[in-house]
């Protein structure tokens, strides 16, 4: 069974990540990607920053599974040839700040006049429209404004920001969503569309079931930790040798975790017996809690807990997460083969659907498919394709590594 979006064409002018995750999403689900860049390359082959063997693990990730053309959009001959690969495209996907794409001449109308099917998607910090459409941003940015940092941290402690850069990744997350929505769409009632996907738009939307309650009763979620405001015990616990995450919030929970630390009288405590009960007394109840766990070691009290069906799990850094059998049972490290560095282990996309497996591509060097996607989809000879890398429209890699 050949791969979900097999036959589909995107053309990605996106860079960093907000720009560029969707586009992983997509070409791990089998579209040909063509990242469209500039003879600087993505600033995410910026070595740098996250740096891995002369590359940037940033590009090694968000765009592996890609084909690489680089083309000078600013000259006239480099935006026809764009325009020509947008009407063999199904999408195009871009970063740009606010009103970059008209000034290139290649906005969704612009696009849509060579090829009335196209759909693009625009990813930015706070929008195509609104009072702050043309602020700057970059994730930690979006974090602060959106609330998320407020409310993440230690209750005694400052915002926090969240590990993984959640506002790049939402947005990208979103823009894949959007265009196989306008794809399904496409299908079905006959035009493309354009996605208008703003980072901000992406977090708030996420503060989900915290933000709706603020909007109808005016409680304000704060800072709790690992812990939850409205279930106890729902939190990290230290032990002897680290740290257990403890979520015993339904009762069935509860009674099994008193059972398995010998503590049956908290079954029938006033303080603790239903999860309303133990909100209100959250000091005495983690008191408890913490005062048992403490001797224990992680892998003792997981193997506790995990006896009785108890949710709970090891804080695991990155190193023992990414060695776990059960990770690596769900195949979630894979290995591409690179140009340059050989070997790349990586973690790809979660989705797993019968009939079908995710292709493991590298992550493309600069220009390395110019030639070829040129060649393919416009007809270009040699020769042509010479004499545009000659006058700098496009670039070239010479040579092609051996892949």
């Amino acid at each position: 069974m050949g791969a979900m979006l097999e036959g589909v064409t995107v053309l990605e002018l996106g860079q960093v990540i907000a720009g560029t995750f969707g586009g992983t999403i997509l070409a791990d689900m089998g579209a040909e990607v063509i990242k469209v860049e500039p003879h600087r390359g993505d600033t995410a082959r910026n070595p740098n920053i996250a740096p891995l063997r002369g590359e940037s693990a940033i590009h090694l990730f968000m765009n592996r599974g890609k084909r690489s053309v680089v083309l000078d959009l600013k000259s006239d001959r480099g935006l026809e040839l764009f325009y020509r690969l947008v009407e063999t495209a199904d999408v195009v996907i871009d970063n740009f700040r606010p009103g970059v794409m008209d000034r290139l001449g290649i906005d969704h109308d612009s696009l849509k006049a060579r090829n009335p099917d196209i759909i693009t998607a625009t990813v930015t910090g706070f929008g195509e429209t609104g009072p702050l459409r043309d602020k700057a941003a970059f994730d930690l940015v979006i974090q602060a404004y959106s609330g998320h940092m407020d409310y993440t941290g230690e209750p005694d402690g400052p915002p926090a920001r969240v590990g993984t850069p959640l506002a790049d990744l939402a947005g990208g997350i979103y823009a894949c969503i959007s265009i196989l929505g306008a794809l399904c769409g496409r299908e079905l009632h006959g035009s493309g569309r354009h996605a208008d996907v703003s980072m901000l738009d992406s977090l708030v939307s996420l503060l989900a079931y915290d933000g709706l309650d603020y909007l109808n009763s005016g409680r304000v979620a704060t800072r709790q930790g690992t812990a939850h405001s409205h279930m106890v015990p729902w939190q990290a616990f230290t032990t002897r040798d680290g740290h257990v995450v403890v979520v015993a919030r339904d009762e069935k929970f509860w009674r099994n975790l008193c059972q398995a630390i010998d503590r049956r009288d908290l079954i029938d405590d006033p303080r603790s017996r239903d999860n309303a009960a133990r909100v209100a007394n959250r000091e005495f109840v983690v008191g408890e809690l913490e005062a048992v766990f403490a001797r224990m070691t992680s892998a003792e009290l997981t193997e506790l807990l995990d006896g009785y069906d108890i949710p709970s799990s090891p804080v695991n850094d990155m190193a023992a997460v990414l060695a776990d059998d059960h990770v690596i049972a769900r195949g979630m490290v894979r290995t591409y083969h690179h140009p340059t560095l050989g070997e790349v282990r990586y973690q790809p996309s979660p989705m797993k659907l019968s009939g079908w497996q995710q292709p493991d591509r590298h992550a493309p060097m600069l220009g390395e498919d110019t030639e070829s996607v040129l060649s393919e989809r416009l007809g270009l000879g040699g020769d042509a394709i010479a004499a545009l890398a000659a006058e700098g429209v496009i670039g070239v890699l010479d040579p092609l590594p051996d892949r």
